[in-house]
């Protein structure tokens, strides 16, 4: 599911409200600031992952047969390259 920047507001303020609820948590910052900040960060997150799945459907679209989207064989190709992605994506952030 995509995620809209009315969503991703929504989850900042659950997430710092979370946080403010925890007696363990202490902020050293304005709890707007973290808001804001958490908000930049899953927009920023969502415009990664946007740009990779462009970039798989590029390369889906540059084989020599044509492969349909919503194809089951579109589908496990999707799949296969999100995933050998990620798993740079991992290593990267290891």
């Amino acid at each position: 599911m995509k995620l809209n920047h009315e969503r991703c507001v929504h989850l900042s303020h659950l997430f710092v409200n979370a946080l403010e609820d925890d007696d363990d948590v202490e902020f050293l910052r304005d709890p707007n600031d973290i808001r804001l900040r958490v908000l930049q960060v899953l927009e920023s997150e969502l415009m990664k992952e946007e740009e990779l799945e462009e970039a798989i459907r590029r390369k889906i679209a540059s084989h020599r047969r044509d492969v349909p989207e919503g194809s089951a064989e579109w589908d496990l190709l999707f799949r296969r390259y999100y995933d050998e992605e990620m798993k740079k994506v991992k290593r990267v952030r290891e």
